[in-house]
């Protein structure tokens, strides 16, 4: 098999790609590129899902989205995270589930201990 040079190809190649990111290297550098960029994959994955949700029984989807409420409101119990106006709905159930542990000012957990290799 003989060795092909391809260093012609390539050389104009790289200086498109250079020359293209010389470019678009300062949106980058730009947050609200980024926000923008970050927005549109949002709303893409958003019409996505609701055309899944669209295709399968609405049973179904009630009983995810109340699983995805349940979780959610577990979460705000727990880490008392919640919006101002359901506060009064969780103070009532919170009582019932663990809270998240408290630490002591300044201190953390300890990390766990590495094991030992084993022989």
């Amino acid at each position: 098999m003989k060795n092909v040079d391809l260093s012609p190809l390539t050389t104009p190649l790289s200086k498109a790609g250079h020359d293209l990111w010389q470019v678009v290297q300062p949106l980058f550098a730009e947050h609200a590129f980024l926000t923008i960029l970050c927005a549109f994959f949002a709303v893409m994955m958003t019409l996505s899902c609701y055309r899944f949700l669209k295709s399968i029984s609405p049973g179904l989807v009630a009983f995810i989205m109340l699983l995805i409420f349940g979780m959610l409101m577990l979460h705000w119990t727990i880490t008392r995270t919640e919006p101002a106006i359901l506060k009064p709905v969780v103070d009532v159930i919170a009582p019932f589930f663990p809270s998240a542990p408290t630490y002591p000012a300044g201190s953390k957990p300890a990390p766990p201990k590495p094991n030992p290799p084993s022989r």
